[in-house]
């Protein structure tokens, strides 16, 4: 009897902006608020206050959604031969972007594979769920090509060693060779307590 398999990959993409510049950012808005706030109450007195704590409030929600909006997560549900991946914008809306089967996957492999470079030029459609927009060329990233009506689309992700075990199953023609690293006597310890 063959046990069903659900492996889940959440990733969060780290959207290249440090710290100086989101702080650089945060002290411009407050600024600006504040020059509105400080402009209106001097030339108009303190009925234009209302008007710019309006225009102030509508510029913090309006930098708050900016922010939400640049934090981008993705999922990745393997269900037994379903692979669905969507993307999370703002912590709120989840959008469906690729769900198809391992068994049409052309080839599954790591991008460290001689075939990869071929493989990426044949894609018309690519998405990169890896913690960076520019993953590097390692063997933790992995792809998978499938075709979709006129369309062969590649998925690139960060491969966990439970993975392997459900693309043999669903695919073995097609799955490149993956060996599991060796148990050290340290990690067969730190199992054992």
């Amino acid at each position: 009897m063959i046990e069903d398999s659900f492996i889940e990959s959440h990733v969060t993409r780290n959207s290249g902006k440090n710290v100086a510049a989101r702080l650089f950012s945060i002290i411009a808005l407050c600024t600006v608020i504040v020059a509105i706030n400080i402009f209106g109450l001097a030339t108009f007195g303190f009925y234009a206050l209302y008007v710019t704590l309006m225009l102030s409030v509508t510029i913090v929600f309006g930098f708050v959604f900016m922010f939400k909006r640049s934090y981008t997560e993705y999922d990745m549900e393997i269900s037994n031969d379903n692979v669905n991946v969507a993307k999370i914008l703002g912590q709120s809306s989840r959008v469906d972007l690729m769900d198809f089967s391992i068994k049409d996957c052309i080839y599954i492999g790591p991008v460290t594979d001689d075939r990869y470079a071929s493989d990426a030029e044949k894609a018309d459609i690519k998405l990169a769920i890896t913690e960076k927009k520019n993953y590097p060329i390692e063997e933790g990233i992995w792809y998978m090509t499938y075709k979709e009506e006129n369309y062969v689309c590649m998925l690139i992700f960060d491969f966990k060693p439970e993975m392997y075990k459900v693309f043999r199953r669903y695919n073995p023609r097609n799955v490149a060779f993956y060996q599991a690293p060796a148990k050290t006597e340290q990690t067969e310890k730190s199992e054992e307590e």
